[in-house]
Parts: C-alpha cells; structure tokens; sequence
C-alpha cells in the first residue's frame, strides 16, 4: 500500500467524524421548520369554504392558516394548513383533522378502525398492536 492511501486510511475517520459533529451541530441551532400540511379531497373548490369545514378541522380553523385551492388536472380541491410559529397546535393535531376532513367530505362519516380485533393476541404480532393503537394520535404509523 502506498504512503497516500495509509494517510488516507488512518485520516479517513477521523475526517468523516468531524463533519458529523459540525452537521450536528448546524442542526441543533436551526429551529425547526413548520411545513405545510396538504391533502387533496374530491369537491370541486366551489362547493368548499374555509368557514365551513366540517370535522375537527373547524375546531382548530382559527388557530392555523387555512387556504384552498383548485387541484390539478380538476382532480378537486387541496386544503393546505399551515401552523403558525407560537401556536399551541401539533402537527399530529392538524393530520388528525385534516384526516376526519377529508373522510367527512368524501364518505359523509369519520371511517375507523375501532371493530373488534379478528385475531388473538400473540407475541408475535403483540408490536404491530401497539403500532397500530398509537398511529392516530400523530397521524401517521
């Protein structure tokens, strides 16, 4: 082995381990981005009005930005939160109520998967229980 590739044998860590630690901490003294949350639901843009959103998306209306806007290719309507800096309200809340909206437009209920289980609880399948009972508290599994 060459001279070269020993130096870059013995330096390669130690230089990959440096830029982790200052990516680290570059992220740690970036605040967080709050994103916008957007889910297309099939009403034409004139049938829907901020105002009159049903669901658990109108308990929380005064407390996010909340905009509408035609779909592309006239697939519906897309309704894009946005949550405020300060604002008391979790993104797991906003897709939550974002999830209850668009079930209430499209179906004319909230569809749940709260029956009864079909199967009987074993070791084996004991996680993805408790994947699954916690998945609607922030919206995603």
């Amino acid at each position: 082995m060459s001279r070269t590739g020993k130096v870059l044998l013995i330096a390669g860590p130690f230089v990959a381990g440096a830029a982790a630690v200052a990516v680290g901490r570059r992220a740690k003294r970036r605040t967080p981005a709050r994103h916008r949350h957007v889910v297309t639901v099939y009403r034409p843009l004139v049938e829907l009005e901020v105002t009159q959103l049903p669901g658990s998306l109108s308990e929380i209306v005064d407390r996010v930005e909340v905009s509408l806007a035609a779909a592309p290719g006239g697939r519906g309507t897309e309704i894009a939160i946005r949550i405020p800096d300060g604002s008391p309200i979790t993104d797991g809340e906003v897709r939550r109520a974002l999830r209850e909206t668009r079930s209430l437009l499209e179906a004319g209920d909230v569809l749940l998967p709260s029956g009864p289980p079909t199967t009987v609880s074993t070791p084996l399948n004991r996680p993805l229980q408790k994947v699954t009972a916690h998945g609607r508290e922030g919206g995603l599994l």
